[in-house]
């Protein structure tokens, strides 16, 4: 006899994964073996991934054009290099992950970018977002030079597809100013969330689960079918401007038909509290938070920096000034969803109807997406 919702146990996971935390709830079918499977997808897709593991593919294709940009000639990625040409050849998910990354890239018009490493490195976000929290001061801005170079080693043209699952990066420009631009990296992160939560949620439906929710990070959701009790899935939509545990809104899922949520969003919100002009930097505006005004003082003095928040548009090599602190996408596809959540954060004016086409086109499958959150900064 087939189970039916109400009567039948919910089962439940999580674990560490990715840099984050993975949860996988749901019902139907044998919850140990799908939990099971669903970890050995999660693990083969860091494998594959990550930056932080050096015989990832992703890290094999930065080291290849490290070497190069180094000097030395000899390329690390090893015997997939070395035979049928230049770049190294993926897997079949690694190619098609890749495509898409660049697919979505060029109809975002470039606002979302996984090549956007080096603009990041320039910044030193990571610095950045430990300053702030510790109410220190923010640690210089780079030069206008610093940052074109790094422009320039963020363009997304430098990733190109040059056979059968064949990929291959190219060399920045020659340096401008005297500055080098730095190596390009590659990070799929910012899509293989969602990419990774839609399969882990086919996966288990393939094994007969009835409803399931996998949640990647919590910002990356996709789920099928209801709960256990018949209820939809439902997600909370955190408040940037509300502590930790603070929600702004719930979205059901599926909605309308579409069943992968991603948000994206700048927890620190704006740094020191004023705007900036995104071509030079300079702080325009009241300042009233103590931190804020110590920061400004040191930009007078040209030691600090004052902007929007630690987002940084690759388009144009600074940090964002939309004024949007966090944006949650729901879409036919978790990697969609992950990539107009990312793009929006920079650009709402984007055109998502016009991306889902552009997507649809490129993929052959129906695509569709809408925003169900987007929270603006406070004014001051």
């Amino acid at each position: 006899m087939a189970e039916s919702p109400g009567s039948a146990p919910t089962w439940r996971s999580s674990f560490p994964a990715m840099g984050t935390r993975i949860d996988i709830i749901g019902w139907g079918g044998d919850g140990m073996a799908i939990v099971n499977a669903v970890v050995g997808v999660v693990a083969r897709h860091e494998d594959m991934w990550s930056v932080f593991r050096p015989s990832s593919e992703v890290s094999r294709l930065n080291d290849a054009v490290a070497s190069t940009v180094g000097g030395g000639g000899a390329s690390r990625c090893g015997a997939d290099c070395a035979q049928g040409g230049p770049g190294l050849v993926v897997s079949e998910e690694t190619d098609c992950l890749l495509r898409d990354a660049l697919a979505l890239t060029e109809a975002t018009g470039g606002a979302f970018n996984p090549l956007i490493g080096p603009l990041v490195a320039a910044w030193d976000v990571k610095a950045m977002r430990a300053a702030y929290i510790a109410g220190a001061p923010l640690p210089p801005a780079p030069s206008e030079r610093v940052v074109e170079a790094a422009l320039r080693a963020s363009s997304w043209g430098l990733l190109s597809r040059v056979g059968e699952r064949r990929w291959a990066m190219g060399v920045p420009g020659e340096s401008a100013g005297g500055v080098d631009a730095p190596s390009p990296s590659l990070d799929l992160g910012g899509i293989a969330k969602g990419y990774t939560a839609d399969a882990c949620r086919d996966l288990a439906v393939a094994m007969g689960a009835r409803g399931v929710l996998v949640s990647v990070g919590t910002s990356s959701v996709s789920v099928f079918g209801t709960r256990a009790d018949g209820s939809s899935w439902r997600a909370g939509l955190r408040d940037p401007h509300g502590g930790p545990t603070s929600v702004a809104g719930v979205v059901e899922l599926p909605a309308d038909g579409m069943a992968s949520l991603s948000t994206s969003g700048d927890n620190l919100g704006p740094l020191g509290g004023v705007r900036a002009d995104p071509v030079v930097g300079r702080a325009a505006g009241p300042v009233s938070d103590p931190r804020a005004r110590e920061t400004r003082r040191e930009t007078s003095a040209g030691g600090g920096r004052v902007f929007d928040h630690h987002i940084i548009d690759p388009r144009t090599g600074y940090p964002a000034n939309a004024g949007v602190r966090q944006v949650s996408v729901v879409a036919s596809s978790g990697v969609l969803a992950e990539a107009l959540s990312t793009a929006l954060l920079v650009d709402p004016s984007i055109d998502i109807s016009d991306v889902a086409a552009r997507w649809a086109r490129v993929t052959g499958a129906p695509a569709s997406a809408k925003v169900v959150g987007l929270v603006r900064a406070e004014q001051s």
